[in-house]
């Protein structure tokens, strides 16, 4: 036997795979196609048939923020729109009416804290003069910004088990009948109406954030995270009397 003979019997246990053939074994890439809209995933995939639900069922849970189960990025703009208005809403009817209240409070969001304050602040702005009027606005959207992260913060330095964006969704809820009673202000701008109005918006407000801000767990020291919450809206319906 030939030296070249000797190596061609010495390699004849090995395949050599062409990249030309048709029938090698390819490994297939996972699914990086990502889990925004919320598909479930086969990872499993064994000779039995039997899957496994992928690490994007996660995303489909009822503990996503929010309270989305489906797919948002692709909806139409109005039914996004008319979704957070309706979110917005049910809050603050939480809001003026207390009894039957649910958690739906614990699902924060900035933007009826947002819409609340601008209409507080504008509304004064046309009670005040109009040399003052967009002194008046900035000073109440800085008064309601700063008083509701001062009053959080003071809840969480107290030991308040309460998360900061909740509290402040919270105290900005509880502005909707101050922005009331601004607007009754206006229409009426008579202080016979306004006085009691006004205390009624107060007492209304101060019970509803007390209220909400209940199970931050302060035990024996309620009392002080009570009283900042209010002289924050005092200082709001004196600001509206005076106007």
């Amino acid at each position: 036997m030939s030296r070249q003979e000797q190596f061609i019997d010495e390699d004849d246990g090995f395949e050599i795979e062409s990249p030309f053939d048709s029938t090698t074994t390819t490994t297939k890439r996972p699914d990086l196609s990502g889990s925004i809209g919320g598909r479930i995933g086969n990872s499993g995939g064994g000779d039995g048939g039997s899957s496994s639900v992928g690490p994007q069922t996660a995303y489909t849970s009822n503990a996503l923020p929010g309270g989305y189960h489906t797919n948002t990025l692709d909806e139409p703009i109005l039914t996004t729109i008319g979704r957070d208005f309706g979110k917005v809403g049910r809050k603050t009817v939480q809001v003026l009416y207390p009894k039957g209240r649910d958690n739906a409070l614990q699902e924060w969001d900035l933007w009826g804290p947002l819409f609340f304050c601008l209409s507080l602040a504008i509304i004064m702005s046309f009670l005040a003069p109009d040399q003052q009027a967009s002194a008046v606005f900035t000073g109440v959207f800085a008064l309601v910004c700063i008083g509701s992260c001062v009053v959080t913060l003071n809840c969480k330095l107290l030991g308040g088990h309460v998360s900061f964006f909740q509290s402040v969704c919270t105290l900005g809820y509880c502005i909707s009948p101050m922005a009331i009673a601004s607007l009754v202000t206006l229409l009426a701008h008579r202080i016979i109406v306004t006085l009691p109005v006004v205390a009624v918006a107060v007492g209304w407000s101060i019970s509803a954030a007390v209220g909400f801000l209940a199970g931050a767990q302060l035990a024996n020291r309620r009392l002080l995270a009570v009283y900042p919450i209010c002289l924050f809206y005092i200082c709001i319906g004196w600001i509206i009397i005076i106007s």
